[in-house]
């Protein structure tokens, strides 16, 4: 895309730093939430800082070494998002090395700058709230913020940036690529210094200097803040979680009504983990996000220029699409899979060893683990689906045999997230989505996507069997029949062994941990 850019006269460079500007200050604004939240975790809630403290560590070091552990937990990905396209833009432009020397100054800096705030502001919160509570309620307005973002992101159109036709004119189109960014915020110098390092211009002193003044200042800031409120804070969060939000007598009534017909050994398990989900905000809030998940994606459908084929074979255009949407939603449900079902037995904690010695089947504990998951990927899956094949208008054949794939897909990856969660728990993680950040979470998501790719190119021939009787209104021959129903029972076929065998296998393997 940058390369596609800079080949365009006059107006190339002016995109190149917009979306230079814009992937700054994206990744400096999500940064700041997701800084206070990890701050409060990592110098209040931690366990070993009860070990810590009462060690001869000098204050300042404890800040540093601290600072540095919340700078890399809660700017990694953001980091690892943007490397990517910062090396492009070296290539493309044919950058020389002072670039990637700058490069290697400004984004530790932009880095850097947010997570300082966060542990001042998680600081002041801590010693106002208690600490669970200040980590809960930004936790939640940490998510609002991201939906808010994303909401904006789809409705403003940024793709319409490279559209000169939709502005009045000419003039009109160049101040809109030419405003910039307040020249008050760190992204602003960040943005200036890369851009004209990039265009072989000399450094600008004053704007890197800027942002390396900025970045020493809130370290130091942050280094204060804590030197104060430290002690008092830590203090603070010494105090057990209540439970927050469902204390309605009527509405367990209503779960027992279906958990007292399980197995005794199952139907209180899920009990429990329903109770926990809704007793901590940083779990049920996480429902805002899968709403707003919902809206964008079906918004992005919506937007699709599935115009640009026109006749007889558009509506096969749209048709394709809608299978080809079903690969996205089956990504969706595995990192919906990822943040509740594999993260299930990490979040049994260190009392895990209650089940483990206690009269319950290792199978039906690991079922009983991965069962309420399940609710709210199929739930997810099946809306995108089935609304976006309502959108693309597809024909009822396909939207059956994309709903029934997705239904067959979410007991296969709810296997897998079972069984690849037992075999790498962490029982000593704080959070959930540090559980799910390790190498069994990489390893689950390759999995279950090759299980999604898989099912598709299994169900690919039949779906186009389908489309082309749709297209030409033209009868399945037996032999065409006999491989479609051989495709759809491979496909069942290969989701009931990813669901079985990793619960199977990894079961045993769980219950021989020490």
């Amino acid at each position: 895309m940058i390369s596609l850019f800079d080949a365009v006269e006059v107006f190339g460079p002016l995109l190149i730093r917009k979306l230079l500007e814009v992937l700054l200050l994206s990744i400096f604004a999500m940064l700041l939430f997701s800084s206070v939240v990890t701050a409060v975790s990592t110098f209040y809630l931690s366990e070993d800082l009860n070990l810590l403290m009462g060690l001869p560590i000098a204050r300042p070091v404890l800040h540093y070494g601290r600072l540095i552990e919340s700078a890399v937990q809660s700017s990694w990905m953001m980091g690892m998002f943007g490397l990517p396209i910062f090396l492009a833009y070296g290539i493309v432009l044919e950058a020389d090395l002072i670039y990637y020397a700058c490069l290697a100054v400004v984004v530790p800096s932009v880095l850097l700058i947010p997570a300082s705030i966060g542990v001042m502001v998680a600081s002041v919160l801590v010693n106002v709230f208690p600490a669970r509570r200040a980590r809960e309620v930004m936790g939640i307005v940490g998510i609002l913020f991201v939906v808010v973002v994303f909401l904006f992101l789809r409705l403003v159109r940024p793709e319409q940036l490279v559209n000169a036709e939709g502005f009045d004119s000419l003039a009109g189109y160049i101040a809109s690529m030419q405003a910039p960014m307040p020249d008050l915020l760190p992204p602003s110098w960040a943005a200036n210094v890369l851009q004209d390092v990039l265009r072989g211009r000399e450094v600008p002193v004053l704007q890197l200097g800027m942002l390396l003044t900025c970045t020493m200042a809130s370290v130091a800031a942050s280094r204060w803040v804590t030197a104060v409120l430290l002690d008092g804070g830590w203090s603070k969060s010494q105090e057990a979680r209540g439970a927050t939000l469902v204390r309605n007598k009527r509405v367990w009534r209503f779960v027992r009504m279906f958990t007292d017909r399980l197995p005794s050994d199952v139907g209180p398990v899920i009990e429990k983990d329903i109770r926990i989900f809704f007793r901590d905000p940083a779990q049920w809030s996480q429902i805002f996000l899968l709403a707003s998940l919902i809206v964008i994606y079906l918004f992005s459908v919506s937007s699709l220029p599935v115009d640009v084929v026109r006749g007889a074979y558009m509506q096969s255009f749209k048709d394709a699409l809608a299978y080809l949407n079903l690969g996205m939603a089956g990504f969706v449900m595995a990192g919906i899979a990822v943040r509740f079902q594999f993260t299930a037995i990490s979040g049994e904690g260190r009392a895990f060893w209650l089940m483990q010695s206690g009269p319950v089947d290792p199978k039906r504990f690991l079922w009983a683990k991965v069962v309420p998951g399940l609710l709210p990927m199929l739930f997810v899956g099946e809306t995108l689906v089935l609304a976006s094949n309502a959108i693309l208008s597809s024909p009822p054949s396909l939207v059956v045999i994309e709903g029934l794939t997705v239904l067959i897909l979410a007991f296969g990856i709810s296997g897998i997230a079972g069984g690849v969660g037992a075999y790498f728990p962490d029982f000593k993680a704080d959070n959930a989505a540090k559980a799910a950040a390790g190498p069994g979470g990489i390893l689950f998501m390759v999995l279950s996507l090759s299980l999604v790719f898989l099912v598709l190119v299994i169900e690919a021939i039949p779906v186009w069997y389908i489309l082309r009787q749709n297209l030409n209104s033209i009868p399945l021959t037996p032999r065409e029949m006999l491989i479609t129903g051989l495709c759809f029972s491979l496909s069942i076929l290969v989701c009931w062994l990813a669901a079985v065998l990793p619960i199977r296998r990894a079961s045993v393997d769980l219950w021989e941990r020490n």
